[in-house]
């Protein structure tokens, strides 16, 4: 099987689910179609369409028909994912996953969504998803809340067949670090790049989104704009995503350098990220191009860097400024306050121990002080 990439009759770029003879699996492309009818964003129906293609090709090994699999045969799936070379003759002695847990989990949710879709449009007798979810009450031990027995206890959504997921540490990097991937740039356009994304913290594809006209010298500001799929296929991510964002006069001067050195009345495009060497040359610059300027500066530094650290690194500086959770969730751009809490607002080891080192008088012991 393998995932079909195809431009629409309105310019869109969509993908669909081909077996080896070339037809589409037609249930997954019904369900793509689906989930792009319902707004579901180019990426989202990219990944869907891959992550279905895993299951496909599961059930092909097995010889098995989507319609009849049991809780057991999710079950199985799930295990193949992680170890999928399992079955082969010959296996390493130190066989790792091949996929991280949230991958797993995340492939094994595009699959309940895509039976639970089924069930509802009458293709199934019966929703295998929901047979794999249940709510619990939160537990609270031995504590008993003010109101606890008036009011019920909140319900949590339980998943019975999910991978156990460690806590990620958010991955930044230092100031210094940034100043040295600053400097390593060989051009005005990709130091703006890392100056506008290391200060605003906004995502790449909002980034390659921008148009000349987003950019309000006067008022210091970047307004982060939907305006759809585009031409190098970024778009905004969510229904949050546009905001206005405040930057700095020394970012404003960047970026007015940098225009009025790339950006000439032959330039095809009112993307501000264009390419500026090459065949496309003033054309909008897109994902790959990213990447590839990344891999230099890697190379080039031996900093480990993505964009999405740059988005990481100035939103945490925020929080450690004292930014109030709100304020970092509008400047993010996320649509739920609780993705900001987790993921932002949260103290470093630096500053648990300068909190202890405070607090840490309360501890002393009478008489401690005299047998020292």
């Amino acid at each position: 099987m393998q995932v079909i990439t195809v431009s629409t009759s309105a310019g869109q770029t969509r993908y669909y689910l081909a077996k080896d003879d070339g037809t589409p699996v037609e249930p997954v492309l019904q369900y793509l179609k689906f989930r792009d009818n319902g707004g579901a964003a180019r990426n989202t129906l990219r990944l869907t369409c891959i992550f279905l293609k895993h299951y496909f090709t599961y059930l092909d090994k097995r010889v098995l028909r989507w319609q009849a699999v049991t809780i057991d045969d999710l079950a199985d799936f799930l295990a193949w994912l992680k170890y999928p070379r399992i079955e082969e003759k010959v296996i390493p002695l130190n066989l790792e996953p091949k996929y991280r847990a949230e991958t797993i989990n995340a492939i094994l949710d595009t699959v309940l969504a895509f039976y639970h879709y089924e069930y509802l449009r009458g293709g199934l007798g019966n929703d295998v998803s929901e047979r794999l979810v249940t709510f619990i009450k939160s537990p609270h031990g031995a504590y008993r809340s003010f109101l606890d027995g008036i009011a019920d206890r909140r319900r949590t959504k339980r998943y019975l067949l999910r991978l156990p997921t460690p806590k990620h540490v958010l991955r930044t990097v230092t100031k210094e670090d940034v100043e040295a991937v600053m400097k390593a740039c060989v051009n005005i356009r990709d130091y703006f790049l890392m100056y506008l994304l290391f200060e605003t913290g906004m995502r790449i594809g909002e980034a390659l989104s921008l148009w000349l006209e987003d950019f309000d010298i006067s008022d210091r500001q970047i307004r982060i704009v939907d305006r759809g799929e585009m031409e190098n296929l970024a778009e905004i991510k969510t229904v949050s995503s546009p905001r206005t964002l405040d930057c700095t006069d020394d970012l404003m001067e960047v970026f007015t350098e940098y225009i009025c050195y790339f950006h000439t009345e032959s330039t095809p495009t009112n993307h501000v990220f264009v390419k500026i060497q090459g065949n496309n040359a003033g054309k909008a610059m897109n994902y790959t191009d990213v990447d590839n300027l990344f891999r230099q500066i890697r190379r080039k530094t031996g900093i480990y860097i993505t964009p999405h650290m740059f988005r990481h690194t100035s939103l945490s500086m925020l929080n450690s400024a004292g930014w109030e959770p709100e304020l970092l969730r509008k400047r993010a751009g996320h649509k739920n306050i609780y993705t900001t809490l987790n993921t932002y607002v949260h103290p470093s080891e630096e500053e648990v121990t300068a909190a202890f080192e405070e607090a840490a008088e309360r501890f002393r012991l009478s008489g401690k002080e005299a047998e020292e």
